[in-house]
């Protein structure tokens, strides 16, 4: 990860001029490129179409970004010699900052979900979880240390951003004597939590489900070790999920999860305390994406706004973080305070 200056440094990166693309990559020709939408990285994609037959997605990163290529394909490799069904790495390395990885194809979970009949799509979220299963049968100590956990001080740290974006200077002095402790015990109980091995990016849009129906999963080089609910928070707690599955059937998932992992005894109130993490981080996201220029997020943030306020009630949130809550779900957060 990068600077700390900012919890999102490490997702926004000035967008490079487009390079030369490469006809060739190891032993694979290419014959033509299409661009597609990658992640909120410096990384571009294109998806490709090789010589030999086939495509596979074409990845260039960023100048100076050689240790980051390095991990993330030492990540790739453990991940599948421990059977979890990320892309095949076919080509690339550090020095050039050109990867070549295996395409597990363009539909992602989102769409999938979308072209299941509704009283189905919880049988099919459920499929979903099975890279959650094989993870938490590893053992946590066991992985390396390529990224920061999600300990006490970087839950905390997440929780930065939601002060320093979405709210302006003078709601901060006006609440900050209250929200500051609040979040401060949202991370350390958060922390408590029992250790496992997380994605921390698991979306709907990283799930791929290809043609015979197989899962697959992208942008893992996140991983790290976390609450034992986080990736079952990231999964429920997706800006479309709502859309896609009723209450009773994210509950059937949770509890699908819960099972298959033999989930320790209280998972729910777990699960209420690591997605009420999420989504304050995630609000702090949306506003500093919008601050840089994408103001599209900003839609999203009375949805999550009304997430996290559902939840932080009854888990007894002060009266001035409700009230936060409360207004950012009724306006968005544009010119708020």
């Amino acid at each position: 990860m990068g600077s700390k200056s900012s919890p999102f440094s490490e997702r926004i990166a000035w967008m490079e001029p487009i390079p030369h693309l490469p006809d060739r990559l190891g032993p694979h020709q290419i014959s033509k490129w299409q661009p597609i939408a990658g992640d909120a990285s410096g990384r571009r994609y294109w998806r490709v179409e090789l010589h030999e037959g086939g495509t596979a997605i074409l990845c260039r990163y960023p100048e100076r970004w050689h240790s980051i290529v390095k991990r993330d394909l030492e990540v790739l490799l453990w991940l599948r010699d421990r059977g979890l069904p990320v892309p095949r790495i076919m080509a690339g390395d550090a020095n050039s900052l050109w990867v070549l990885l295996e395409d597990l194809g363009a539909i992602d979970g989102e769409s999938s979900l979308r072209k299941t009949a509704p009283e189905a799509r919880a049988g099919l979220a459920g499929r979903f979880l099975e890279p959650l299963c094989r993870l938490s049968a590893l053992p946590v100590t066991k992985l390396p240390h390529w990224n920061p956990s999600l300990d006490q001080a970087f839950l905390r740290w997440e929780l930065n951003g939601f002060e320093m974006w979405s709210l302006p200077e003078k709601t901060r002095q006006k609440v900050g004597k209250v929200l500051q402790p609040w979040l401060d015990e949202l991370a350390a109980v958060v922390a408590r939590h029992p250790r496992v091995i997380c994605l921390r990016d698991f979306h709907l849009n990283n799930i791929l489900v290809d043609a015979e129906g197989r899962v697959g999963i992208i942008d893992v080089q996140d991983l790290r070790q976390g609450p034992d609910t986080y990736d079952l928070a990231s999964l429920l707690s997706d800006r479309a999920m709502p859309e896609m599955l009723n209450a009773d059937q994210r509950l059937a998932v949770a509890q699908l999860w819960a099972d298959s992992v033999e989930a320790a005894p209280g998972w729910q109130r777990r699960l209420e305390e690591t997605t009420l993490q999420r989504a304050l981080k995630v609000l702090g996201t949306f506003a500093f994406l919008s601050a840089k220029g994408l103001p599209q997020y900003l839609r999203w943030v009375p949805r999550t706004a009304s997430t996290a306020a559902g939840i932080a009630e009854p888990l007894g949130a002060p009266a001035g973080v409700m009230a936060i809550l409360l207004e950012l779900a009724a306006t968005g957060g544009v010119d708020v305070w």
